[in-house]
């Protein structure tokens, strides 16, 4: 029987899989309806945010390529909550190796102090849920659950 420190982490990923599902949907149409502009008005709009004229034709582009590499990541994300309810001890040690990067980011972040106090507080708590998921995933009762093959229901 799976721990609930376990299902936690596994609620905490498909929570992770709905936001960046959204992300992706929400960049891919901002993306559709920057392309389906005229060059003029993301011209004008680019020059109003001080940003260079010159993103103009590939803005739209960018938005869709973005919003599918989110895509990518959202389907991981829930590969990843399969693999983690079922036992999965490789999927349990990507899923640390990728926190741990990410924590590593984060604490660069910290450190150049990168970005507006909201992106940082935002970095700060992903760091912090990133630290508990580790936690949550190799505590006592999580080893004991883990193997090296996938269990099936």
């Amino acid at each position: 029987m799976r721990p609930g420190s376990v299902t936690i982490v596994v609620i905490l990923i498909w929570i992770g899989f709905a936001f960046t599902l959204i992300g992706a949907i929400s960049l891919v149409l901002i993306g559709t309806g920057i392309a389906s502009s005229t060059q003029e008005a993301i011209t004008a709009e680019l020059e109003r945010l001080d940003l260079p004229a010159a993103w103009a034709p590939s803005i739209g582009p960018i938005f869709i390529v973005s919003g599918a590499c989110l895509l990518v990541i959202a389907l991981l994300y829930a590969l990843f909550a399969i693999f983690i309810s079922r036992g999965s001890n490789v999927a349990r040690i990507l899923l640390a190796i990728i926190i741990v990067v990410r924590i590593i980011g984060g604490i660069v972040m910290f450190v150049t102090g990168w970005g507006t106090e909201t992106w940082m507080f935002s970095v700060f708590l992903g760091v912090a849920l990133d630290v508990v998921v580790l936690f949550l995933l190799f505590n006592s009762q999580a080893n004991d659950f883990f193997t090296d093959r996938v269990r099936t229901p």
